[in-house]
């Protein structure tokens, strides 16, 4: 009866696990599958087809692999064994599978010290992936003891990093090691030594689990040179002291760098939210990289264009930067045509300061309506010295409260910043403002009593202390709103028929007497002197006609010398000519006219300009240079915008008393279509309408020689 239960009982036993049903498929070769998954089998089973190609045995309980378990499965290619509890192997265990290529036993109890006997894996000849992670569940010090150089063909291998690594020189026989897989992280320090038993050929390097903070030492990643993927995703690494690792790396190829999510605050090793600096971006900005993700990082700070830095940017195939908590963005001195303009800049919500000094800006503005869209909640915006001298639009900036628009050409505040209700601070200063205009100041004295105060930046500007600009100057003395230099700016007065330097300051204190004829009986006085006056230069042009061009020449040659040597002038040209395209032949003829047969030197744009300089620096360069500037007016002359530019400039220089003459020819031309430009300045103009017929050209080309001397 007893040896009848002990049969009974036996059968019951093989019938549960030796001879469970398994799944058995073919896949689209025609390949074997057993699919034995999740059956509860605590040992192989011994039923299944000799030809099978793959075995799944994962999710069962299975604790050890006795000898010669799998000699029956000889054609074997993919044995998985994950999520058992598998903890011993027979030294033969995996005996007869010599066509074996992936064999994964994670999530066992496997130990790296004890648990691989020294010839378990003599029959893997062919044994190309072998993953062994998430056996090592603890942090207890294991030295490796595996036995790799039965596997010399390995070339991907998934494994725990234990607690104070030490690999030995097992690793060292993996000849054709390609990629390397850290599950389970133990460590709290990775040294520069800890892999240095590790063959160099390896190409890939994963370490994603590590939950604990890693001190790594610069050095760590010396022992793989020639590493193309590199994956530390998740791990708690901090991203300042992954990007000092990339430095054996230096002006080499890389298929992917992936630090996402790797940095988390730890005040205990002074590691805080990330500020990108072309300090810590050196050793990466070198690198060719393909693929490269810095997301999830906490970076709130990229200063001196540290984004931009990278020396290889045709390398790049997917970029994920992450700069989700971005609020500082400097990118002076960089071209904001491959910058904003082409929206390579990521959509910052929390951006709040960006900087684009020196970044060719005026362009940009001029045809680009959406270059702020990316930062649509930024509060201080600093565009200075882009030789701006108008803005059409700068986006939706809700929230902008300090706006910089110093040194550039603004001579009048552009209505697009007067839309911003928030503005809290202005800086116009080094600019070409003359004075400003009542809807401006209106603007900022709103600005000052909704928000409470004011900051007005206005240093530097060519202002001019007349009649006209009376208003401007008494809210200087009035104004509440906080101003620069104490609201005392330098200024040009006309005192005696002559304009000098002044202060708004000294003009404020005599006010009275400097617009004390600012009334209509002044232009009936000044009508009556220039009546007198011109009956007087009648007379004496009529005495003196015979002999006015030596008198002219005489004289001009020594009052011009007289005139520039007090004032410190030097001029290399005598005439500056603005034109258009439709002028070319014109311009030569007056080029033959003025250089050949008057002896002056003329400065035009296809001759005199230097090649390679900024367009608009040439030509503001090339008019302070010139003691009279000609503009040949024709119908294109309002659809050129350099056009635009030499009257603003020729303003200024007016302005400064470096410009002499300012003479309008009109060719083809109505008066009524001259720019608008010209009327701040027309008084100061010398115009004329260049006729058809030949006598009356003779005398247009006499009236603009009597007008050089």
């Amino acid at each position: 009866m007893r040896i009848f239960i002990d049969l009974c009982i036996i059968s019951i036993y093989l019938c549960k696990t030796v001879f469970s049903k398994c799944n058995i498929t073919l896949d689209i070769l025609g390949h074997k599958e057993a699919n034995c998954k999740d059956q509860g089998l605590t040992t192989v089973p011994i039923n299944l087809a000799r030809d099978i190609n793959k075995l799944d045995l994962s999710y069962n309980k299975l604790t050890r692999l006795d000898a010669n378990i799998f000699l029956r499965y000889k054609y074997l290619e993919q044995l998985m064994l994950d999520n058992n509890a598998i903890s011993l192997l027979h030294k033969k265990a995996f005996n007869g599978l010599s066509l074996l290529s992936y064999l994964s036993m994670s999530n066992n109890n496997l130990n790296l010290s004890e648990s691989y006997p020294t010839e378990v894996f003599e029959s893997l000849k062919n044994l190309s992936i072998l993953d062994i992670s998430r056996n090592m569940k603890t942090r207890e010090f294991n030295p490796y003891r595996i036995p790799f150089s039965e596997i010399g063909n390995l070339r991907e291998l998934s494994i725990d990093l234990v607690f104070n690594a030490t690999f030995g020189q097992e690793f060292k026989k993996l000849i054709n090691l390609q990629t390397l897989r850290f599950d389970y992280c133990h460590v709290n320090f990775l040294y520069n030594g800890t892999f240095s038993e590790m063959p160099v050929h390896i190409k890939e390097f994963h370490m994603t689990t590590c939950e604990d903070f890693v001190v790594v030492e610069i050095g760590v990643l010396v022992p793989f040179p020639r590493l193309k993927v590199l994956n530390i995703t998740n791990s708690n690494i901090h991203l300042t002291q992954a990007l000092r690792i990339l430095h054996p790396f230096q002006n080499k190829s890389m298929e992917a760098i992936l630090f996402r999510g790797i940095t988390y605050v730890n005040f205990k090793h002074g590691l805080d939210s990330i500020i990108l600096t072309p300090e810590m971006m050196k050793f990466i900005s070198t690198i060719c990289i393909k693929s490269l993700d810095l997301s999830d990082n906490d970076i709130i700070l990229v200063k001196n264009a540290s984004l931009v830095l990278f020396q290889h940017p045709q390398c790049f195939e997917n970029l994920m930067m992450g700069f989700n908590s971005l609020e500082h963005l400097d990118l002076s001195g960089i071209s904001s045509d491959i910058t904003i303009g082409m929206g390579r800049i990521p959509h910052l919500i929390h951006l709040k300061t960006l900087i684009l000094k020196e970044t060719n800006l005026y362009n940009l503005l001029q045809t680009n309506t959406t270059a702020f869209k990316f930062c649509p909640n930024i509060m201080i915006l600093d565009i200075s010295h882009n030789y701006i001298w108008n803005i059409k639009t700068l986006g939706q900036l809700h929230n902008l409260r300090l706006l910089n628009l110093s040194h550039n050409l603004l001579d009048n505040v552009p209505m697009v910043v007067t839309k911003f209700e928030n503005i809290a601070e202005l800086d116009l200063s080094h600019n070409q403002f003359t004075t400003i205009g009542k809807k401006t100041l209106d603007w900022i004295h709103t600005q000052h009593e909704k928000i409470g105060t004011f900051k007005l930046f206005l240093n530097d500007n060519p202002f001019i202390c007349s009649c006209s600009t009376t208003a401007f100057l008494r809210w200087i003395l009035t104004t509440k709103v906080k101003l620069d230099n104490n609201g005392n700016y330098s200024c040009w007065v006309a005192v005696d028929s002559r304009n000098h330097i002044n202060y708004t300051k000294n003009i404020a204190e005599d006010f009275h007497n400097y617009f004390v004829n600012c009334d209509p009986i002044l232009w009936i006085r000044l009508g009556i002197s220039l009546l007198v006056s011109v009956l007087s230069s009648l007379i004496c042009i009529t005495l003196l006609y015979n002999f006015r061009w030596r008198i002219i020449f005489f004289f001009f040659r020594n009052l011009r010398r007289f005139a520039e040597k007090g004032l410190n002038l030097t001029f290399d040209y005598d005439v500056y000519v603005s034109y258009s395209d439709d002028c070319v032949c014109f311009v030569k003829e007056v080029q033959q006219k003025i250089e050949n047969e008057w002896g002056f030197k003329i400065c035009i744009e296809d001759r005199d300009f230097i090649v390679g300089e900024s367009i608009a620096t040439e030509r503001a360069t090339s008019i302070n240079k010139c003691r009279h500037i000609v503009f040949v007016v024709s119908p294109s002359t309002a659809e050129n915008e350099w056009s635009r530019f030499e009257i603003e400039r020729a303003k200024y220089e007016k302005f400064s008393q470096n410009l002499q003459k300012i003479v309008v020819i009109t060719k083809d031309i109505a008066l009524e279509n001259i720019p608008v430009e010209f009327s701040i300045i027309w008084k100061d103009v010398l115009l004329i309408q260049w006729p058809v017929e030949k006598d009356e050209v003779q005398m247009a080309w006499q009236k603009l020689r009597l007008w050089f001397f």
